[in-house]
């Protein structure tokens, strides 16, 4: 009998390992063609704002992005978000070390520009007001991804959120189950650039889903 448990017992270990890799394999996206003109695009976006950037950044002909929107994003299954825009010092900070992750693990990185379509919200009086409402996809997302996504920090209120620019989103069967956002806690200053240390840090932190199980956390 013991024999037996032993043998079901290893045998249910196996069957959800391989389901586990199948699932971190479907948010891989690995088997997905890159078109040449969105790379070009994105590596033209950002790389041409280096004489005003104090963070200046060199994009990879073969960086592995693809330009999606809002209801792309909400009918994602499987894969990995990124929000924000070029401007950002944060966000071309994050850059490079996403796409060496992205090229090491042979990941797709699905690309969402948020600098026009977030809402604005203000305190006064104590009473939250929305100066901007914000893409109706926009306020989609918040909804769907609602539990995993960062409050907005400014308000104090936890409830009501905000995407952060850099945040990446690890979606898994149509539910976020990890994220990343900013860069690394040793970074303080945006417009400094990340050295190699914390260039590693930020990598693993990418590279965590494929290391750890998360459970989804969305709705």
């Amino acid at each position: 009998m013991k024999l037996i448990f032993g043998i079901v017992t290893i045998f249910t270990l196996l069957v959800g390992c391989e389901n586990s890799a199948a699932k971190k394999n479907a948010v891989r996206n690995s088997d997905v063609v890159v078109k040449k003109e969105e790379s070009t695009r994105f590596k033209e976006e950002l790389e041409r704002l280096n004489d005003s950037s104090k963070v200046h950044v060199s994009i990879p002909d073969d960086a592995r992005i693809v330009y999606t929107n809002e209801d792309s994003v909400l009918a994602l299954e499987n894969g990995i978000v990124l929000f924000g825009w070029p401007k950002c010092p944060w966000f071309r900070n994050a850059i490079g070390p996403l796409l060496e992750f992205a090229k090491e693990e042979h990941a797709t990185i699905y690309y969402l520009n948020i600098h026009d379509i977030r809402d604005k919200k203000e305190l006064e009086n104590g009473q939250v007001i929305t100066t901007e409402a914000g893409s109706k996809g926009y306020q989609a997302i918040l909804r769907k991804f609602h539990d995993i996504l960062n409050p907005y920090a400014v308000l104090g209120v936890d409830s009501i959120k905000r995407i952060s620019s850099p945040t990446v989103l690890y979606v898994e069967n149509g539910k976020a189950v990890y994220k990343v956002v900013s860069t690394v806690v040793s970074q303080t200053d945006a417009a400094q650039k990340l050295d190699s240390t914390q260039r590693e840090e930020l990598k693993q932190r990418y590279r965590k889903y494929f290391t750890q199980e998360f459970e989804a956390t969305s709705i």
